[in-house]
C-alpha cells in the first residue's frame, strides 16, 4: 500500500521523475544555484532536469517553467520540512532507502559489455544446436591430488585413442614398424567412460541446447570444430572429452501427442498398450477431435488437460525416436503410433520456427546468463577494470572491490545520483504528506463534518438515493425485531445485536444489508425502497420478507453520504493551509536572473 501510494505522489506532483539515462542538460555542465530553502541551495540542474523530463512531447499535462517551479518549490518545502521532523534520521527511512536502492544499482555493479559479449555469444550457440558424444572420467573436486592425477592420466589416454590412436607395433611382410591409428569414439566410450550409460549408447549425449549442460561442457563443445574432439576439461563431476558430431540450425516445434504407457516386463501390458493406441489412432483417423480424445485417453495427464499440447520445444529436450519422428513430419500431420520407453504414442504436429529475434529473447537470456557460471566472467572482468579504474590495492578482496564501486556509484553516474534523490525526496514526501495532510484528513471527523456543512452547496447529485438498511427475513417476527434494532442501535453495532438476539443456535433469521443505492443497483431496493413499479424481483424463499429501513434522498445529508469527496476535498484544503504554513517558515529566495536565463 505504502509503495503504490509513493508512487502516486510522485507521479502527481510531477516532480520526482528522474530518467535512468545518463543526464545531457546544458546546465550540468555549468551549474548554478537557482534557489535557497531555508538557506540550503537548490540547483538550476535539479529543477531543468524534472521540468524537461516531465514536460516532453508525451506528457499529458503540459505546464510552463513558472508553473513547474510553484510546484517544485512546494515539493522542496515539503521535504525540508520532513527532514526538519527527523524523518530522514528513523531506521524505518534508512531501511526503505537502501531497500529501493539496491534495486537499481545491479547494472553499475557489472562489466556491461562483458555481459552483452555473454549475452551474444549465448544467442549465438542457441543459434545452431551441436549433437556430441562424450568420455567422462569422474573425480569429483575433492582436493585430492592423487586420485586427480589418476583421473587425468585416464582421459588423457583416452583423448590419445580417439585423436592420434597408441602406438601399436604391427609386423609388415619381415619388418615391425610403429604405427598410429585413431580409434572410434563409440568403442572407446563403452570401454573407458565412466558414465553408466556409455555401456549402452557409446557417450552419446544426443543434440546440445545452451543452459541444458554445466558452462564448461557447453563451452568446450561449441568452441570445437564440428568432426573434432574437444580438449580435456573439467566439470564438477570429473574430466571429460567429446566429440562433436553434428550442427545444425536450431529449430522449434510445437507439437500435440497421445500416449498409452507400457508398463515394463509385462508382454501382456505391453500388448494391451499398442492394441488401445492403434484404435484412439484409428478413431482419430475417423475424424474425431485430437484434442478431446487426449483429453479423455491420454496416459500424460499433464499434456492431457491441454488437449494432448505439448507447447513448443527444441532438440534434446524429447526422448528417442519421438524427437526425429517429431522433426521430420510437417505441419498439419499426424505419426502413426510408435513405441519409445515410456510407452506408446502418436504426435501431431502443429507448427514449426527457427530461433526468435534477439531483441524479443533478450529479458528471457538476461535471466539464464545471470544465473549460470558463465556470468562470473563478466563478475571477473567487473573486479578487474574496478581495481584499475581505482588503483586499488591487489590484496584487497573482490567483495570489498565490489563495495569500494557500490560507495561510488553516485559520484560515477549522474542518472543513478537523480534515482536515488527521487527514492531519497520521495520517501519523506510520502511520510511528511501522510502525517500533515491524508492521515489528519481522514482521521478527523469534527472538522470533516465542519467541512461538509460550510460547502454543502459543491456535493449535489443527479439522481436520488435510497439511504438506510435492507431486511431480508424469513419471518414478521425475526422482521420486526431486526427493525427495532436497527431504530434504537449505534450503526456501527447493529450487526452485533442481530447475532446476538436474533440470528441464534447457528440459525440465520434475518440478513441485514446497510447502504446508499441509485436506482438500478439492487432490485430489492428498487421495489421496496424506491417502490418502484415493474421491478423483476421476487423474494427468495429462504427471506420471504423484504422490509426496507430509511428514505429517499435528493442529495447528500452528511459528509459520510460522500466520504470520497468531501475526504478529498478537505484534504486539498489542508494541503493549501499546510503549504501556506511552509512557505511563511521556511525563507525561500529564488536567483531570478538563473531562472530567467532558463527561460530563454
Amino acid at each position: 500500500m505504502k509503495k503504490t501510494l509513493l508512487s502516486i505522489v510522485m507521479l502527481g506532483a510531477s516532480l520526482l521523475s528522474f530518467s535512468q539515462n545518463e543526464a545531457t542538460s546544458p546546465a550540468n555542465n555549468q551549474d548554478q544555484v537557482l534557489m535557497t530553502i531555508n538557506g540550503e541551495p537548490i540547483m538550476a540542474s535539479e529543477f531543468l532536469y524534472i521540468y524537461e523530463k516531465n514536460n516532453q512531447e508525451s506528457s499529458l499535462e503540459k505546464k510552463t517553467m513558472q508553473e513547474y517551479l510553484d510546484l517544485f518549490i512546494n515539493f522542496k518545502l515539503k521535504v525540508t520540512e520532513a527532514i526538519a521532523q527527523g524523518v530522514d534520521t528513523t531506521e524505518a527511512f534508512a531501511k526503505e532507502l537502501a531497500g529501493y536502492r539496491a534495486q537499481a544499482t545491479p547494472k553499475y555493479l557489472q562489466d556491461n559489455e562483458a555481459v552483452d559479449s555473454l549475452l551474444q555469444m549465448s544467442y549465438n550457440r542457441m543459434a545452431n544446436v551441436r549433437r556430441a558424444a562424450h568420455i567422462a572420467i569422474q573425480c569429483p573436486a575433492t582436493g585430492d591430488t592423487v586420485a586427480e592425477a589418476a583421473a587425468l592420466a585416464k582421459i588423457e589416454l583416452a583423448r590419445e585413442r580417439v585423436t592420434t590412436g597408441v602406438e601399436k607395433k604391427v609386423k609388415k611382410g619381415r619388418k615391425t614398424i610403429t604405427v598410429r591409428e585413431p580409434e572410434d569414439f563409440m568403442t572407446v566410450a563403452k570401454e573407458m567412460s565412466e558414465d553408466p550409460s556409455a555401456r549402452e549408447n557409446g557417450g552419446e549425449l544426443g543434440w546440445i541446447q545452451v543452459f541444458r549442460y554445466v558452462y564448461p561442457f557447453e563451452d568446450a563443445i561449441y568452441n570445437t570444430a564440428v568432426g573434432e574432439v574437444t580438449p580435456i576439461f573439467r566439470s564438477p563431476y570429473g574430466f571429460h572429452i567429446a566429440l562433436v558430431e553434428e550442427e545444425r540450425a536450431f529449430e522449434e516445434v510445437h507439437a500435440a501427442h497421445i500416449m498409452k504407457m507400457m508398463p515394463r516386463g509385462s508382454d501382456e501390458m505391453a500388448i494391451k498398450a499398442k492394441e488401445k493406441i492403434d484404435s484412439l489412432y484409428q478413431l482419430v483417423l475417423a475424424g474425431a477431435d485430437f484434442a478431446e480424445i487426449a483429453s479423455a485417453y491420454s496416459d500424460d495427464k499433464g499434456s492431457a488437460m491441454r488437449g494432448g499440447d505439448l507447447g513448443w520445444f527444441g532438440r534434446g529436450m524429447m526422448v528417442q525416436p519421438f524427437e526425429n519422428i517429431t522433426f521430420d513430419m510437417e505441419p498439419g500431420e499426424m505419426s502413426k503410433p510408435f513405441p519409445t520407453r515410456f510407452g506408446w504414442h502418436f504426435v501431431k504436429l502443429y507448427e514449426r520456427r527457427n530461433i526468435q529475434p534477439l531483441d524479443s529473447m533478450r529479458n528471457q537470456l538476461m535471466t539464464q546468463v545471470k544465473r549460470d557460471e558463465r556470468f562470473k566472467e563478466a563478475e571477473k572482468s567487473f573486479i578487474k577494470k574496478t581495481r584499475a579504474e581505482y588503483h586499488l590495492p591487489a590484496e584487497m578482496s573482490d567483495a570489498d572491490v565490489k563495495a569500494y564501486a557500490d560507495a561510488h556509484l553516485e559520484e560515477k553516474y549522474e542518472d543513478l545520483r537523480n534515482l536515488v534523490r527521487e527514492y531519497h525526496d520521495g520517501i519523506l514526501l510520502f511520510d511528511v504528506s501522510l502525517r500533515e495532510v491524508w492521515d489528519k484528513a481522514n482521521q478527523d471527523t469534527e472538522g470533516l463534518a465542519n467541512f461538509f456543512k460550510q460547502n454543502k452547496k459543491n456535493y449535489t447529485w443527479d439522481e436520488p438515493r435510497f439511504k438506510g438498511y435492507m431486511i431480508y427475513a424469513k419471518n414478521k417476527v425475526a422482521a420486526n425485531s431486526a427493525k427495532q434494532i436497527i431504530k434504537s442501535a449505534d450503526p456501527d453495532s447493529i450487526m452485533s445485536y442481530l447475532n446476538q438476539r436474533v440470528n441464534v443456535d447457528s440459525v440465520q433469521y434475518v440478513k441485514v444489508e446497510r447502504g446508499l443505492w441509485t436506482m438500478g443497483k439492487s432490485a430489492a431496493v428498487d421495489k421496496y425502497g424506491f417502490k418502484l413499479k415493474d421491478v423483476d424481483y421476487t423474494p427468495s424463499e429462504e427471506f420471504p420478507l423484504v422490509i426496507p429501513v430509511g428514505k429517499v434522498i435528493k442529495a447528500p445529508q452528511e459528509y459520510m453520504d460522500e466520504r470520497g469527496k468531501v475526504t478529498t476535498d478537505y484534504q486539498d484544503l489542508l494541503e493549501k493551509e499546510w503549504v501556506a504554513m511552509l512557505r511563511e517558515k521556511y525563507p525561500v529566495v529564488v536567483n531570478q536572473e538563473v531562472f530567467e536565463a532558463l527561460l530563454k
